[in-house]
C-alpha cells in the first residue's frame, strides 16, 4: 500500500458497488497418491521397456478439470470432482556407460470433495461472453439454458508443485515385454467454491502509483553486487528452526536421551 496514494485512515469519499467473486467454502488437502500409473507415447514406451533403471526428475500439474453437481437432500452443498493432470519428466537408463534418455509420461487423478456453494436460481448474462457454437440437434430441457452462465458455483483449485515420493519400474501384468512406471505423488491443494456477487465497498480515492517505471541498465556484475549476502545459507538450521514437527521431534529426542541414560 505504501507505493500507492491510498490512505485507509482517512474518511472514505463514497460507497460503490462492485461485482466480485465471493468464496463461500474451501478446503485444503494433503494427498499421497500411491503408485499412480503413467502412460507414454510409443517411442518413449519403447525406451521404458528397455530400461534397467529410471529416475523421476520432476512432476508438473498441466491442467485441472472440474465437475460440480448439487448434493441431493442437502441444499446449498455441492459435490466437486477435481481431476488433476500430471506430466512427469523421467530419466531412463538403459546401461551404465550410456547417458540417460529423457521421456515424458502423463497421468490423471480425480478427488471428490463436498463444499458449501450457496444457492443460485438466476442466470447471469454478460455482454462480452463468447457464445457457444450452435448444435445441429435442438436442445431441450435444462440443457437449453446454455447461453447464460450456469447457476452452479465456480470451482477453483490452487496447487503447489507436486512432490515425487517414489518411482517404480515394474513388469506389466498383461504383457511380459512391457514395463509400467508407477510414481507416488505428494500433492498439496486448496479447493474452493465461489460465486459472483455485488458487494458494496468504501472508496477513498483512485490509486495513483507513486513509483516511477524505470529500466534497469546495470551490468550482471553490478546487479550481483547489489544483492544481499546470503548469510543464513552458510549456517545449518537447528531443530527449533523447522516449522513442522518440531515439538514432536524434540520430545522424541528428549525421551530417547533419557532412555539411553
Amino acid at each position: 500500500m505504501s507505493e500507492f496514494n491510498c490512505k485507509p485512515g482517512r474518511p472514505f469519499k463514497e460507497a460503490v458497488c462492485v461485482d466480485a467473486m465471493r468464496i463461500f467454502d474451501s478446503c485444503s488437502s494433503q494427498d499421497c497418491l500411491e503408485d499412480v500409473e503413467f502412460c507414454f507415447d510409443p517411442q518413449d514406451q519403447n525406451a521404458i521397456n528397455n530400461a534397467s533403471y529410471i529416475k523421476t526428475k520432476c512432476i508438473d500439474v498441466t491442467d485441472v478439470s472440474f465437475a460440480v453437481a448439487p448434493v441431493a437432500f442437502n441444499q446449498g452443498f455441492y459435490a466437486v470432482d477435481v481431476t488433476y493432470y500430471f506430466r512427469a519428466q523421467i530419466e531412463v537408463y538403459c546401461s551404465e556407460n550410456v547417458p540417460p534418455v529423457i521421456v515424458f509420461g502423463k497421468a490423471a487423478f480425480t478427488k471428490k470433495v463436498i463444499l458449501f456453494g450457496s444457492d443460485g436460481s438466476t442466470q447471469r448474462f454478460v455482454s462480452d461472453d463468447c457464445c457457444p457454437p450452435k448444435q445441429e440437434t435442438p436442445v431441450t430441457g435444462c440443457a437449453a439454458c446454455c447461453n447464460g452462465v450456469s447457476t452452479l458455483p465456480t470451482a477453483t483449485a490452487s496447487v503447489v508443485s507436486p512432490m515425487c515420493l517414489d518411482t517404480k519400474l515394474v513388469n506389466s501384468c498383461t504383457c511380459a515385454e512391457t514395463k509400467n512406471v508407477l510414481i507416488t505423488i505428494g500433492l498439496f491443494a486448496i479447493v474452493s467454491l465461489q460465486r459472483p456477487v455485488p458487494i458494496m465497498i468504501p472508496v477513498y480515492d483512485y490509486c495513483v502509483p507513486e513509483k516511477e517505471c524505470s529500466t534497469n541498465s546495470d551490468s550482471p556484475c553490478e546487479m550481483f553486487e547489489k544483492m544481499c549476502f546470503p548469510t543464513s545459507e552458510f549456517f545449518p538450521k537447528s531443530l527449533n528452526d523447522y516449522p513442522c514437527g518440531c515439538n514432536e521431534a524434540a520430545e522424541l529426542s528428549e525421551e530417547t536421551s533419557e532412555g539411553d541414560s
